[in-house]
């Protein structure tokens, strides 16, 4: 159920890439969109909680999703953070909910499958040596 040895230390320090990553990058881009485009808010301090919450959802996933092995778990575990920022913010700030998906979502997803395909035994590409044949 869980990753072990050089697997595991490879999914460890990806995943820790992906959680600095989105803790620097996630405020940037949002005092980017705020002195670019504006900042469009009704003043309702359920937005800021939302956002305070799924950006730690997101962050406290990380290490989650990488101790665990099959990938259906760990698809399921970043689902979650993702799944309440669709849900809290969809239906009043759909470019935030694209913010806080999208981005988060392709990293994370990025990280699993490069930590798999570097932990995973044998050739990385398939040999096309026809010398045998």
């Amino acid at each position: 159920m869980f990753l072990r040895g050089m697997p595991l230390l490879i999914a460890l320090l990806l995943q820790l890439l992906v959680a600095l990553l989105l803790w620097t990058l996630m405020p940037l881009g949002m005092n980017w969109y705020r002195d670019t485009i504006g900042f469009t808010s009704h003043r309702d301090i359920g937005l800021g909680i939302a956002q305070f919450h799924v950006f730690w959802m997101l962050i406290g996933a990380q290490p989650l999703i990488a101790v665990l092995r099959p990938l259906w778990a760990k698809l399921l575990v970043l689902a979650i953070p993702l799944a309440f920022a669709t849900w809290t913010l969809m239906h009043n700030h759909p470019l935030r909910m694209l913010y806080f998906t999208v981005g988060p979502g392709l990293l994370t997803l990025a990280a699993i499958f490069a930590s798999r395909r570097l932990s995973s035994p044998g050739p990385s590409l398939p040999s096309t040596d026809t010398a045998d044949a």
